[in-house]
Protein backbone atom coordinates (compact mmCIF):
# COMPACT_ATOMS: atom_id res chain seq x y z
CA UNK A 1 0.00 0.00 0.00
CA UNK A 2 2.74 2.50 0.92
CA UNK A 3 4.25 2.75 -2.61
CA UNK A 4 0.95 4.16 -3.89
CA UNK A 5 1.54 7.23 -1.72
CA UNK A 6 4.75 8.01 -3.63
CA UNK A 7 3.01 10.91 -5.36
CA UNK A 8 3.21 12.71 -2.01
CA UNK A 9 6.98 13.02 -2.45
CA UNK A 10 6.55 14.81 -5.77
CA UNK A 11 3.81 16.99 -4.31
CA UNK A 12 6.26 18.07 -1.63
CA UNK A 13 8.94 18.60 -4.29
CA UNK A 14 6.73 20.74 -6.53
CA UNK A 15 5.45 22.86 -3.64
CA UNK A 16 8.98 23.23 -2.28
CA UNK A 17 10.56 24.48 -5.49
CA UNK A 18 7.54 26.71 -6.20
CA UNK A 19 8.11 28.42 -2.85
CA UNK A 20 11.78 28.95 -3.77
CA UNK A 21 10.79 30.62 -7.05
CA UNK A 22 8.10 32.77 -5.42
CA UNK A 23 10.83 34.37 -3.33
CA UNK A 24 13.10 34.96 -6.35
CA UNK A 25 14.07 38.55 -7.33
CA UNK A 26 12.03 38.95 -10.54
CA UNK A 27 10.37 42.26 -9.84
CA UNK A 28 7.13 41.09 -8.25
CA UNK A 29 5.99 38.62 -5.64
CA UNK A 30 4.54 36.14 -8.13
CA UNK A 31 6.80 36.55 -11.18
CA UNK A 32 9.14 33.69 -10.25
CA UNK A 33 6.41 31.19 -9.41
CA UNK A 34 4.38 32.21 -12.45
CA UNK A 35 7.36 31.62 -14.75
CA UNK A 36 7.81 28.19 -13.18
CA UNK A 37 4.11 27.49 -13.70
CA UNK A 38 4.40 28.46 -17.38
CA UNK A 39 7.07 25.78 -17.84
CA UNK A 40 4.71 23.23 -16.29
CA UNK A 41 1.85 24.37 -18.53
CA UNK A 42 4.01 24.10 -21.67
CA UNK A 43 4.79 20.46 -20.86
CA UNK A 44 1.15 19.66 -20.06
CA UNK A 45 0.06 21.19 -23.36
CA UNK A 46 2.67 19.28 -25.33
CA UNK A 47 1.78 15.96 -23.70
CA UNK A 48 -1.97 16.51 -24.19
CA UNK A 49 -1.51 17.31 -27.88
CA UNK A 50 0.88 14.43 -28.45
CA UNK A 51 -0.86 11.89 -26.22
CA UNK A 52 -1.68 9.46 -29.04
CA UNK A 53 2.00 9.24 -29.91
CA UNK A 54 3.59 9.07 -26.48
CA UNK A 55 0.98 7.49 -24.16
CA UNK A 56 1.36 5.67 -21.88
CA UNK A 57 4.40 7.44 -20.44
CA UNK A 58 5.21 4.80 -17.83
CA UNK A 59 6.21 2.41 -20.64
CA UNK A 60 8.92 4.81 -21.78
CA UNK A 61 11.98 4.34 -19.54
CA UNK A 62 13.71 7.29 -21.21
CA UNK A 63 10.90 9.62 -20.09
CA UNK A 64 11.03 8.33 -16.51
CA UNK A 65 14.83 8.67 -16.43
CA UNK A 66 14.64 12.17 -17.94
CA UNK A 67 12.07 13.30 -15.38
CA UNK A 68 14.13 11.94 -12.49
CA UNK A 69 17.39 13.45 -13.72
CA UNK A 70 15.85 16.87 -14.36
CA UNK A 71 14.17 16.88 -10.94
CA UNK A 72 17.49 16.26 -9.18
CA UNK A 73 19.22 18.84 -11.39
CA UNK A 74 16.48 21.38 -10.67
CA UNK A 75 16.90 20.91 -6.92
CA UNK A 76 20.66 21.34 -7.20
CA UNK A 77 20.36 24.50 -9.29
CA UNK A 78 17.77 25.93 -6.89
CA UNK A 79 20.23 25.36 -4.06
CA UNK A 80 22.98 27.12 -5.98
CA UNK A 81 20.66 30.01 -6.81
CA UNK A 82 19.77 30.38 -3.12
CA UNK A 83 23.38 31.31 -2.45
CA UNK A 84 22.79 34.56 -4.33
CA UNK A 85 26.29 34.86 -5.81
CA UNK A 86 25.56 33.40 -9.23
CA UNK A 87 22.81 35.72 -10.46
CA UNK A 88 19.65 34.47 -12.14
CA UNK A 89 21.25 31.92 -14.47
CA UNK A 90 21.04 28.93 -12.09
CA UNK A 91 17.56 30.10 -11.05
CA UNK A 92 16.31 30.06 -14.64
CA UNK A 93 17.91 26.66 -15.14
CA UNK A 94 16.22 25.37 -12.00
CA UNK A 95 12.83 26.61 -13.26
CA UNK A 96 13.26 24.84 -16.57
CA UNK A 97 14.56 21.55 -15.19
CA UNK A 98 12.21 21.23 -12.23
CA UNK A 99 9.24 22.48 -14.28
CA UNK A 100 9.64 19.83 -16.97
CA UNK A 101 10.31 17.14 -14.36
CA UNK A 102 7.39 18.17 -12.17
CA UNK A 103 4.91 18.07 -15.06
CA UNK A 104 6.12 14.67 -16.26
CA UNK A 105 5.91 13.20 -12.76
CA UNK A 106 2.38 14.55 -12.30
CA UNK A 107 1.30 12.82 -15.51
CA UNK A 108 3.15 9.59 -14.65
CA UNK A 109 1.40 9.40 -11.30
CA UNK A 110 -1.91 10.29 -12.96
CA UNK A 111 -1.43 7.24 -15.20
CA UNK A 112 -0.95 5.14 -12.08
CA UNK A 113 -4.06 6.57 -10.41
CA UNK A 114 -6.08 5.87 -13.56
CA UNK A 115 -5.43 2.16 -12.98
CA UNK A 116 -7.20 2.19 -9.61
CA UNK A 117 -10.77 1.74 -8.47
CA UNK A 118 -12.76 4.85 -7.47
CA UNK A 119 -12.02 4.18 -3.80
CA UNK A 120 -8.33 3.74 -4.57
CA UNK A 121 -8.26 6.97 -6.56
CA UNK A 122 -9.83 8.94 -3.72
CA UNK A 123 -7.65 7.35 -1.06
CA UNK A 124 -4.28 7.72 -2.74
CA UNK A 125 -4.82 11.10 -4.44
CA UNK A 126 -6.19 12.75 -1.29
CA UNK A 127 -3.47 11.04 0.76
CA UNK A 128 -0.80 12.38 -1.57
CA UNK A 129 -2.16 15.92 -1.27
CA UNK A 130 -2.33 15.57 2.53
CA UNK A 131 1.15 14.16 3.10
CA UNK A 132 2.75 16.11 0.26
CA UNK A 133 1.49 19.49 1.47
CA UNK A 134 2.48 18.62 5.04
CA UNK A 135 5.95 17.67 3.84
CA UNK A 136 6.29 20.91 1.88
CA UNK A 137 5.33 22.87 4.98
CA UNK A 138 8.03 21.10 6.98
CA UNK A 139 10.55 21.83 4.22
CA UNK A 140 10.05 25.56 4.73
CA UNK A 141 11.68 25.31 8.15
CA UNK A 142 14.92 23.75 6.89
CA UNK A 143 18.07 25.70 6.11
CA UNK A 144 18.97 26.04 2.37
CA UNK A 145 21.53 23.21 2.37
CA UNK A 146 19.24 20.65 4.02
CA UNK A 147 16.32 21.80 1.90
CA UNK A 148 18.34 21.24 -1.29
CA UNK A 149 19.38 17.75 -0.18
CA UNK A 150 15.81 16.76 0.66
CA UNK A 151 14.48 18.16 -2.64
CA UNK A 152 17.11 16.14 -4.53
CA UNK A 153 16.16 12.90 -2.74
CA UNK A 154 12.37 13.24 -3.08
CA UNK A 155 12.22 12.46 -6.86
CA UNK A 156 14.39 9.37 -6.37
CA UNK A 157 12.06 8.01 -3.72
CA UNK A 158 9.01 8.93 -5.79
CA UNK A 159 10.18 7.10 -8.92
CA UNK A 160 11.02 4.01 -6.84
CA UNK A 161 7.47 4.05 -5.45
CA UNK A 162 6.06 4.58 -8.95
CA UNK A 163 7.79 1.50 -10.34
CA UNK A 164 6.78 -0.67 -7.41
CA UNK A 165 3.18 0.55 -7.68
CA UNK A 166 2.88 -0.23 -11.39
CA UNK A 167 4.28 -3.71 -10.72
CA UNK A 168 1.30 -4.37 -8.43
CA UNK A 169 -1.37 -3.37 -10.96
CA UNK A 170 -3.32 -6.12 -12.72
CA UNK A 171 -2.44 -6.21 -16.45
CA UNK A 172 -6.08 -5.63 -17.41
CA UNK A 173 -6.08 -2.32 -15.52
CA UNK A 174 -2.86 -0.89 -16.98
CA UNK A 175 -3.17 2.20 -19.23
CA UNK A 176 -3.64 1.44 -22.90
CA UNK A 177 -1.91 3.01 -25.85
CA UNK A 178 -5.15 3.76 -27.72
CA UNK A 179 -8.73 4.72 -26.90
CA UNK A 180 -12.01 5.50 -28.58
CA UNK A 181 -13.69 8.87 -29.06
CA UNK A 182 -15.33 10.44 -26.04
CA UNK A 183 -17.20 13.49 -24.85
CA UNK A 184 -14.71 15.76 -23.13
CA UNK A 185 -15.94 17.22 -19.78
CA UNK A 186 -15.58 20.87 -20.77
CA UNK A 187 -18.15 22.04 -18.21
CA UNK A 188 -15.95 20.81 -15.39
CA UNK A 189 -12.93 22.55 -16.89
CA UNK A 190 -14.85 25.83 -17.09
CA UNK A 191 -15.85 25.57 -13.43
CA UNK A 192 -12.28 24.80 -12.35
CA UNK A 193 -10.99 27.68 -14.49
CA UNK A 194 -13.33 30.11 -12.72
CA UNK A 195 -12.19 28.81 -9.33
CA UNK A 196 -8.56 29.17 -10.46
CA UNK A 197 -9.22 32.80 -11.44
CA UNK A 198 -10.96 33.63 -8.16
CA UNK A 199 -8.21 32.02 -6.13
CA UNK A 200 -5.48 33.72 -8.19
CA UNK A 201 -6.98 37.18 -7.60
CA UNK A 202 -7.21 36.56 -3.88
CA UNK A 203 -3.75 34.97 -3.70
CA UNK A 204 -2.12 38.05 -5.25
CA UNK A 205 -3.82 40.46 -2.84
CA UNK A 206 -1.37 42.28 -0.53
CA UNK A 207 -3.04 40.91 2.60
CA UNK A 208 -3.22 37.27 1.44
CA UNK A 209 -2.11 34.82 4.12
CA UNK A 210 0.20 32.29 2.43
CA UNK A 211 -0.13 29.71 5.20
CA UNK A 212 -3.89 29.71 4.62
CA UNK A 213 -3.39 27.92 1.30
CA UNK A 214 -1.19 25.19 2.78
CA UNK A 215 -3.56 24.67 5.69
CA UNK A 216 -6.56 24.70 3.35
CA UNK A 217 -5.09 21.92 1.19
CA UNK A 218 -4.12 19.91 4.27
CA UNK A 219 -7.58 20.36 5.81
CA UNK A 220 -9.68 19.27 2.82
CA UNK A 221 -7.30 16.45 1.90
CA UNK A 222 -7.36 15.19 5.50
CA UNK A 223 -11.16 15.17 5.56
CA UNK A 224 -11.50 13.31 2.25
CA UNK A 225 -8.67 10.88 3.06
CA UNK A 226 -10.14 10.12 6.49
CA UNK A 227 -13.59 9.59 4.99
CA UNK A 228 -12.17 7.21 2.37
CA UNK A 229 -10.30 5.20 5.01
CA UNK A 230 -13.00 5.13 7.69
CA UNK A 231 -16.21 4.94 5.68
CA UNK A 232 -14.98 3.12 2.58
CA UNK A 233 -17.65 3.03 -0.11
CA UNK A 234 -20.29 4.82 1.95
CA UNK A 235 -18.88 8.25 1.15
CA UNK A 236 -21.42 10.74 -0.16
CA UNK A 237 -19.56 11.97 -3.24
CA UNK A 238 -22.52 14.10 -4.28
CA UNK A 239 -21.91 16.13 -1.12
CA UNK A 240 -18.16 16.31 -1.75
CA UNK A 241 -18.45 17.75 -5.24
CA UNK A 242 -20.93 20.39 -4.05
CA UNK A 243 -18.85 21.45 -1.03
CA UNK A 244 -16.22 23.54 -2.93
CA UNK A 245 -18.95 25.99 -3.92
CA UNK A 246 -19.95 26.63 -0.30
CA UNK A 247 -16.33 27.06 0.83
CA UNK A 248 -15.40 29.40 -2.01
CA UNK A 249 -18.59 31.46 -1.69
CA UNK A 250 -18.19 31.93 2.07
CA UNK A 251 -14.53 32.85 1.68
CA UNK A 252 -15.20 35.48 -1.00
CA UNK A 253 -18.13 36.91 0.95
CA UNK A 254 -15.84 37.42 3.94
CA UNK A 255 -13.21 39.39 1.99
CA UNK A 256 -14.91 42.79 2.57
CA UNK A 257 -15.29 41.83 6.25
CA UNK A 258 -11.66 40.87 6.89
CA UNK A 259 -11.33 43.71 9.39
CA UNK A 260 -13.94 41.93 11.49
CA UNK A 261 -13.21 38.26 10.87
CA UNK A 262 -9.56 38.49 9.82
CA UNK A 263 -8.00 37.83 6.42
CA UNK A 264 -6.80 34.38 7.45
CA UNK A 265 -10.30 32.92 7.84
CA UNK A 266 -11.34 34.24 4.43
CA UNK A 267 -8.19 33.02 2.71
CA UNK A 268 -8.50 29.63 4.37
CA UNK A 269 -12.03 29.14 3.00
CA UNK A 270 -11.13 30.33 -0.50
CA UNK A 271 -8.05 28.11 -0.56
CA UNK A 272 -10.02 25.12 0.75
CA UNK A 273 -12.73 25.56 -1.88
CA UNK A 274 -10.20 25.82 -4.68
CA UNK A 275 -8.18 22.82 -3.44
CA UNK A 276 -11.27 20.64 -3.00
CA UNK A 277 -12.55 21.54 -6.47
CA UNK A 278 -9.21 20.50 -7.94
CA UNK A 279 -9.25 17.25 -5.95
CA UNK A 280 -12.79 16.36 -7.00
CA UNK A 281 -12.05 16.98 -10.67
CA UNK A 282 -8.91 14.85 -10.41
CA UNK A 283 -10.98 12.00 -8.93
CA UNK A 284 -13.49 12.25 -11.76
CA UNK A 285 -10.94 12.39 -14.57
CA UNK A 286 -8.93 9.45 -13.22
CA UNK A 287 -12.17 7.45 -12.89
CA UNK A 288 -13.12 8.34 -16.46
CA UNK A 289 -9.74 7.09 -17.63
CA UNK A 290 -10.10 3.92 -15.54
CA UNK A 291 -13.55 3.10 -16.92
CA UNK A 292 -12.99 3.91 -20.57
CA UNK A 293 -9.26 3.76 -21.12
CA UNK A 294 -9.01 7.43 -22.11
CA UNK A 295 -5.45 8.67 -21.63
CA UNK A 296 -4.89 10.87 -18.59
CA UNK A 297 -2.30 12.75 -20.62
CA UNK A 298 -5.30 14.39 -22.28
CA UNK A 299 -7.68 14.57 -19.34
CA UNK A 300 -5.32 15.62 -16.55
CA UNK A 301 -3.12 17.56 -18.95
CA UNK A 302 -6.03 19.83 -19.85
CA UNK A 303 -7.08 19.99 -16.18
CA UNK A 304 -3.63 21.31 -15.27
CA UNK A 305 -3.80 23.85 -18.10
CA UNK A 306 -6.64 25.63 -16.30
CA UNK A 307 -3.91 27.02 -14.02
CA UNK A 308 -3.44 29.73 -16.65
CA UNK A 309 -6.51 31.43 -15.14
CA UNK A 310 -4.77 31.54 -11.75
CA UNK A 311 -1.81 33.29 -13.39
CA UNK A 312 -4.23 35.76 -14.98
CA UNK A 313 -5.78 36.31 -11.56
CA UNK A 314 -2.36 37.18 -10.17
CA UNK A 315 -2.22 40.17 -12.54
CA UNK A 316 -5.57 41.70 -11.49
CA UNK A 317 -4.55 43.37 -8.18
CA UNK A 318 -1.42 44.85 -9.77
CA UNK A 319 -3.39 46.06 -12.80
CA UNK A 320 -5.92 47.74 -10.51
CA UNK A 321 -3.18 49.41 -8.48
CA UNK A 322 -1.34 50.68 -11.59
CA UNK A 323 -4.49 52.01 -13.27
CA UNK A 324 -4.37 49.52 -16.16
CA UNK A 325 -7.88 48.46 -15.10
CA UNK A 326 -10.68 50.77 -13.90
CA UNK A 327 -10.14 51.55 -10.24
CA UNK A 328 -12.50 49.60 -7.98
CA UNK A 329 -12.20 48.73 -4.33
CA UNK A 330 -11.64 45.26 -2.91
CA UNK A 331 -15.30 44.80 -2.02
CA UNK A 332 -16.38 45.32 -5.65
CA UNK A 333 -13.78 42.82 -6.87
CA UNK A 334 -15.02 40.31 -4.29
CA UNK A 335 -18.63 40.78 -5.39
CA UNK A 336 -17.69 40.30 -9.03
CA UNK A 337 -15.79 37.10 -8.28
CA UNK A 338 -18.64 35.84 -6.13
CA UNK A 339 -21.14 36.29 -8.96
CA UNK A 340 -18.76 34.53 -11.36
CA UNK A 341 -18.31 31.60 -8.97
CA UNK A 342 -22.07 31.30 -8.43
CA UNK A 343 -22.77 31.21 -12.16
CA UNK A 344 -20.06 28.62 -12.79
CA UNK A 345 -21.03 26.49 -9.81
CA UNK A 346 -24.59 26.19 -11.09
CA UNK A 347 -23.14 23.66 -13.55
CA UNK A 348 -22.36 21.46 -10.54
CA UNK A 349 -25.31 22.18 -8.29
CA UNK A 350 -27.81 21.43 -11.03
CA UNK A 351 -25.90 18.51 -12.51
CA UNK A 352 -26.74 14.84 -12.40
CA UNK A 353 -28.83 13.29 -9.69
CA UNK A 354 -26.98 12.40 -6.51
CA UNK A 355 -28.42 8.88 -6.71
CA UNK A 356 -26.29 8.09 -9.75
CA UNK A 357 -22.77 6.64 -9.44
CA UNK A 358 -20.28 9.32 -8.44
CA UNK A 359 -17.64 8.63 -11.06
CA UNK A 360 -17.56 9.10 -14.80
CA UNK A 361 -21.37 9.11 -15.03
CA UNK A 362 -21.48 12.57 -13.39
CA UNK A 363 -22.08 15.55 -15.66
CA UNK A 364 -22.47 13.38 -18.75
CA UNK A 365 -18.73 12.74 -19.10
CA UNK A 366 -19.45 9.03 -19.35
CA UNK A 367 -21.41 9.45 -22.58
CA UNK A 368 -19.04 7.71 -24.98
CA UNK A 369 -19.34 7.75 -28.74
CA UNK A 370 -20.30 4.64 -30.68
CA UNK A 371 -16.69 4.26 -31.80
CA UNK A 372 -15.56 3.80 -28.18
CA UNK A 373 -13.35 0.79 -27.48
CA UNK A 374 -14.81 -2.57 -26.39
CA UNK A 375 -14.45 -1.88 -22.68
CA UNK A 376 -16.26 1.45 -23.01
CA UNK A 377 -19.11 -0.19 -24.92
CA UNK A 378 -19.51 -2.84 -22.21
CA UNK A 379 -19.64 -0.18 -19.50
CA UNK A 380 -22.24 1.81 -21.44
CA UNK A 381 -24.37 -1.30 -22.01
CA UNK A 382 -24.26 -2.04 -18.26
CA UNK A 383 -25.34 1.54 -17.54
CA UNK A 384 -28.31 1.17 -19.90
CA UNK A 385 -29.39 -2.11 -18.24
CA UNK A 386 -28.97 -0.58 -14.78
CA UNK A 387 -31.24 2.35 -15.65
CA UNK A 388 -33.83 0.18 -17.39
CA UNK A 389 -34.11 -2.39 -14.57
CA UNK A 390 -33.67 -0.15 -11.51
CA UNK A 391 -30.31 -1.43 -10.32
CA UNK A 392 -28.71 0.37 -7.39
CA UNK A 393 -25.34 2.08 -7.78
CA UNK A 394 -23.55 -0.85 -6.09
CA UNK A 395 -25.44 -3.42 -8.18
CA UNK A 396 -24.43 -1.55 -11.30
CA UNK A 397 -20.78 -1.73 -10.23
CA UNK A 398 -21.04 -5.50 -9.67
CA UNK A 399 -22.79 -5.94 -13.03
CA UNK A 400 -20.07 -3.97 -14.77
CA UNK A 401 -17.24 -5.97 -13.22
CA UNK A 402 -18.92 -9.30 -13.96
CA UNK A 403 -19.45 -8.24 -17.57
CA UNK A 404 -15.78 -7.25 -17.81
CA UNK A 405 -14.83 -10.78 -16.78
CA UNK A 406 -13.58 -10.14 -13.25
CA UNK A 407 -13.49 -13.10 -10.88
CA UNK A 408 -15.36 -13.08 -7.57
CA UNK A 409 -12.08 -12.57 -5.70
CA UNK A 410 -11.16 -9.58 -7.87
CA UNK A 411 -14.62 -8.02 -7.42
CA UNK A 412 -14.50 -8.47 -3.63
CA UNK A 413 -11.09 -6.81 -3.50
CA UNK A 414 -12.01 -3.98 -5.87
CA UNK A 415 -15.27 -3.10 -4.11
CA UNK A 416 -14.02 -3.92 -0.60
CA UNK A 417 -16.92 -6.27 0.15
CA UNK A 418 -17.24 -9.75 1.64
CA UNK A 419 -18.05 -12.87 -0.39
CA UNK A 420 -21.54 -13.11 1.12
CA UNK A 421 -22.27 -9.50 0.23
CA UNK A 422 -21.17 -10.12 -3.36
CA UNK A 423 -23.43 -13.16 -3.62
CA UNK A 424 -26.39 -11.11 -2.36
CA UNK A 425 -25.75 -8.35 -4.89
CA UNK A 426 -25.35 -10.85 -7.71
CA UNK A 427 -28.58 -12.66 -6.79
CA UNK A 428 -30.56 -9.39 -6.82
CA UNK A 429 -29.03 -8.50 -10.20
CA UNK A 430 -30.10 -11.87 -11.61
CA UNK A 431 -33.65 -11.34 -10.33
CA UNK A 432 -33.97 -7.80 -11.70
CA UNK A 433 -32.52 -8.71 -15.11
CA UNK A 434 -34.41 -12.00 -15.36
CA UNK A 435 -31.33 -14.20 -15.79
CA UNK A 436 -30.20 -17.27 -13.88
CA UNK A 437 -26.46 -17.54 -14.39
CA UNK A 438 -23.29 -15.60 -15.06
CA UNK A 439 -23.32 -16.86 -18.66
CA UNK A 440 -26.85 -15.56 -19.25
CA UNK A 441 -25.92 -12.22 -17.70
CA UNK A 442 -22.87 -11.82 -19.94
CA UNK A 443 -24.94 -12.82 -22.97
CA UNK A 444 -27.49 -10.14 -22.05
CA UNK A 445 -24.75 -7.53 -21.86
CA UNK A 446 -23.41 -8.71 -25.21
CA UNK A 447 -20.14 -10.40 -24.27
CA UNK A 448 -19.45 -14.11 -24.54
CA UNK A 449 -17.50 -16.23 -22.08
CA UNK A 450 -14.44 -15.92 -24.25
CA UNK A 451 -14.53 -12.12 -24.35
Amino acid sequence: MLPFFGFAFMRAYNDGVARCFSEAPFGSQWAGEDLYSLVLLAVFLGCALGARRIAPLYRRPAVVALATGLAVLGAALAGIAADGRWGVVPLVGAMGASGVAGALFILLWAELHSCLTPLGIVTYVSGAFLFGSTGAWILQGLDPVRQTLVLAVLPLVSVACLRKSFARIEPVDLPRASWGRYDFPWRLMVVLGVYELAYGVREAAPDFQWDAYTLGVIAVAAVVFSAACLFSRRIDFALIYRTPFALMLCGLAMVPLTATFGAFASDLLVSSGYALMFLVLTFLLCDLSHRYGVSVLVLCGVEELTAIFRLIGHQVPEALASGALPAVDGAAVSVGLTVLVVLASMLLLFGRSASEPWGAAFFGVGAMAAESDERGQIVERCAELARAHGLSAREREVLELVALGRSSTQIERELVIANGTLKSHRQRIYQKLGVHSKKELRDLVGVGDGA
